[in-house]
């Protein structure tokens, strides 16, 4: 599932459940995670002190469970939304 949403989005394929989109800034981070949860997913901000200032990201965490069209449009979603919109 994680691996699907990697090559989705053209990211390094995922070597694991867990997905880190590194967005930089802490506020650009958490308005991402709030438009994700308006959108019906659970996606974590990661923000200092838990990583370095300026590496502020979106934890995803796939599992077993997860539809492939959920991944899909969660894929669509960040790479429309998120990262085309943020530079």
């Amino acid at each position: 599932k994680a691996r699907a949403f990697t090559g989705a989005l053209g990211l390094p394929e995922a070597k694991s459940p867990i997905v880190p989109i590194v967005l930089g800034g802490a506020e650009r981070t958490l308005q991402a995670s709030r438009l994700l949860e308006d959108e019906g997913f659970l996606v974590i901000a990661i923000r200092p002190p838990t990583v370095p200032d300026g590496t502020a990201r979106l934890r995803v965490t796939f599992s077993a469970a997860h539809e492939d069209e959920d991944i899909e449009r969660l894929a669509a979603i960040i790479g429309t939304r998120i990262i085309d919109e943020g530079g």
